[in-house]
């Protein structure tokens, strides 16, 4: 398997070098599936957290890392998580999240409270103003899955790309 995917990759370095230009580099040469589905996986990904980031943003007044810690905390026990939770709920480092943690400060969307039963915890929660925006990112947000996602795909491809997906995540993905 190795030897064949040196052997592709090397045909379409040669490809490449015997182009008139106009190729989309050595990648564009290749005829692999597994890359081609990798693509579309992170090209849809990426084309559609953009279009609803913006949107998100136009409306609410939010990027969409502020939605993802509004909703990780509003969907969290309690109503409150501790900041090494966040951290790995939003994907950040710990001085990522408490970097955005302060600016969701500033804009009062989110405060720091002690934990009651460990004085080393610090929990986030959500003010007044945070459930009221989340609650407005949310109606927003679903909106533009409609958009961008519902409305593009039949009930049937709905169900197998919800499928296809739940499988990936099962595997550890």
């Amino acid at each position: 398997m190795k030897t064949e995917m040196s052997e592709q990759v090397t045909a379409a370095a040669t490809a490449v070098e015997a182009a008139d230009g106009g190729t989309c580099g050595i990648l564009g040469q290749i005829e692999d599936e597994r890359l081609q589905l990798m693509g579309l996986l992170v090209r849809s990904h990426r084309r559609l957290t953009d279009l609803l980031g913006h949107e998100l943003e136009e409306a609410i007044g939010i990027p969409l890392v502020w939605f993802d810690v509004l909703i990780h905390i509003g969907g969290a026990p309690e109503g409150r998580l501790t900041m090494s939770k966040l951290s790995a709920d939003v994907a950040l480092t710990t001085g990522g999240v408490t970097r955005l943690v302060d600016r969701m400060t500033d804009a009062g969307l989110v405060e720091r409270k002690n934990c009651p039963s460990d004085r080393r915890s610090v929990h986030v929660v959500l003010t007044t103003q945070g459930q009221e925006t989340l609650r407005k990112a949310v109606a927003e947000h679903i909106e533009g899955i409609d958009r961008h996602l519902y409305a593009r795909l039949s009930a049937r491809d709905r169900a197998d790309l919800s499928s296809v997906l739940g499988k990936l995540l099962d595997d550890g993905c």
